[in-house]
């Protein structure tokens, strides 16, 4: 009896289930608000967020150095 009991199938209960899709629900909800957000935002709001400088831009990167890399 004990071994019949081992070998038994794993079965998923239904709140499994209703976890994995609330779970989807969530984020396609969150994705959703995000891209809705974003598609309804003003011109000038939206040029002047696509201007923003990035972290490293903060100053402009060093000129390159002329000379060739020394050759031993």
């Amino acid at each position: 009896m004990l071994a019949s009991m081992a070998f038994k199938r794993v079965v998923f209960e239904e709140w499994v289930l209703i976890i994995v899709i609330c779970s989807f629900g969530i984020v396609a909800g969150i994705f959703l608000i995000g891209t809705i957000r974003a598609l309804l935002l003003p011109k000038d709001q939206r040029d002047h967020l696509a201007n923003l400088p990035l972290e490293g831009d903060a100053s402009p990167p060093p000129p390159p150095d002329p000379s060739p890399p020394n050759k031993p």
